[in-house]
């Protein structure tokens, strides 16, 4: 079926296929311009090299709420929880079941002292000087006191 328009001197007007070419290709202009000068929308964390932010996310939130905390109390560390954590085997990476390529450091730091933050626990090789890392923390509270526990990826 097609559709007819009048013009203002009568003669009626289909509408062509150049329209719709026209309009299909201001489309897809338009489509192409928001994927070229938008680069987060495709991938968020596109990073090049840069550690997968992803993966430091899911293990901060995972320690703070859920492994060293109650999902009841999240972000309130469990003494006994973080000493397990801390001090036993297996390594980090086997317990936060990361990728082979990845690479783990957690630390848990008071704050509150006057000197700086002092290191509660640690677990992990130290992060080399020429890698690129990503670092997550989330601010919890570990025997009533503020603390950061520090993910860093790399």
């Amino acid at each position: 079926m097609r559709r007819t328009q009048p013009t203002p001197d009568g003669v009626p007007r289909g509408q062509t296929t150049m329209d719709f070419a026209a309009g299909i290709s201001i489309f897809l202009v338009t489509v192409a311009f928001a994927f070229a000068f938008v680069p987060g929308i495709v991938e968020p964390f596109d990073g090049g090299d840069v550690a997968n932010p992803v993966t430091a996310n899911r293990l901060a939130d995972e320690l703070a709420s859920d492994r060293l905390a109650s999902p009841d109390n999240p972000y309130a560390l469990n003494e006994t929880a973080v000493e397990t954590f801390f001090d036993e085997p297996p390594s980090i990476e086997e317990k936060l079941a990361v990728q082979d390529r990845d690479s783990v450091r957690v630390v848990l730091e008071n704050n509150t002292t006057m000197d700086g933050p002092a290191v509660v626990a640690a677990a992990g090789d130290q992060v080399p000087d020429d890698a690129s890392v990503t670092t997550a923390w989330r601010t919890v509270s570990y025997r009533g006191e503020r603390a950061d526990l520090i993910v860093r990826v790399w």
